[in-house]
């Protein structure tokens, strides 16, 4: 994958996906075309592929990988949407919307399937074992979610735990198994993997960040996981500061019914507590010194084309402001 430029890259990844997800029914040819059609930015699949260019791998065993990597990833929006009871997707209507709760249940299940029967055509353990992992991941970090919701004891040990199945888990696996497609040392395998989670957790935490102070950004909705009663990091950071008594005061709101956090007003006066306690400033301060490790990391990979468009794609993520 020489000198191979982003757009390349996701064109080939979509690709793989109308190979790899079956088509036994039109319902499910319609789900195929809604994920791929439906895109986003691909950041998982691009990473595993640059990386595996960086270390001279297989490209075509690679690419397979980046669109389980995104089938995976895919499943779990449309799981997510109905636990939601989410109608939109980035300004677009969700797999619910288009299809129904139980057919995108069923449609994110054999997604699923799909990707685990190509990842088995490898016949590498340590590959299954990967990607195996990251769907447990996934699956008991949406429950410790739902045990938290609108639970004001919830702390960033647990927040980071929820962070780190649903989102850090899936890069932490593109990377990982990019290293070992390409024969890497257990060291290097293990330095990518955490380059992957460290890039997860600042993906999920800059969300967070967005989602209340710039929303734009996102193109979608502000405040949706403030309306669902979800404690995100630019709460948790401030709400046990014992001398205001923020958490009794942020708890409040939570108790609140979903209907009235959908208020302006509320919105507003809750905006102006966290703008009050510095949430902005110290969960800025946080990203600034994770993005900080995360460009070490990639500074210190081999030079090259590769290495700059992943650096390249790593700055996209820094512009927050």
């Amino acid at each position: 994958m020489k000198k191979i430029h982003i757009n390349e890259i996701i064109k080939s990844v979509n690709k793989r996906l109308e190979e790899i997800i079956l088509d036994d029914l039109p319902v499910l040819n319609d789900i195929k075309k809604f994920v791929i059609e439906s895109g986003g930015k691909r950041v998982r699949p691009i990473m595993l592929c640059l990386l595996n260019n960086i270390y001279n791998g297989n490209s075509k065993g690679a690419l397979v990988l980046a669109a389980i990597v995104e089938i995976i990833h895919a499943a779990s929006l449309l799981h997510d949407d109905v636990l939601d009871e989410a109608d939109t997707r980035r300004g677009k209507p969700s797999g619910k919307a288009l299809f129904g709760s139980k057919t995108v249940v069923l449609a994110g299940d054999y997604l699923l399937a799909c990707g685990i029967k190509k990842l088995n055509e490898f016949n590498n353990s340590q590959l299954m074992s990967i990607f195996t992992k990251v769907i447990h991941d996934l699956s008991t970090a949406e429950l410790y979610q739902m045990e938290y919701e609108k639970n004001s004891n919830i702390t960033i040990e647990i927040y980071n735990k929820i962070i780190y199945g649903k989102t850090a888990s899936l890069f932490q696996a593109a990377c990982e198994s990019a290293a070992l497609w390409c024969n890497l040392k257990k060291e290097e395998i293990n330095k990518l993997s955490i380059l992957g989670k460290e890039i997860g957790m600042f993906f999920q935490i800059r969300d967070d960040y967005l989602d209340y102070f710039n929303p734009k950004i996102l193109k979608k909705d502000p405040f949706q996981d403030f309306q669902r009663g979800i404690y995100t990091y630019p709460i948790i950071k401030v709400k046990n500061n014992q001398k205001n008594g923020i958490n009794k005061k942020i708890h409040k709101y939570f108790l609140m019914s979903d209907k009235l956090r959908k208020n302006k007003e509320i919105q507003k006066d809750f905006m102006n507590l966290l703008h009050e306690n510095n949430s902005k400033e110290k969960t800025l301060k946080d990203l600034e010194k994770l993005g900080e490790s995360i460009s070490l990391r990639l500074k210190n990979l081999p030079n090259g084309i590769s290495k700059d468009l992943m650096e390249e794609q790593f700055k996209r993520l820094l512009n927050i402001n």
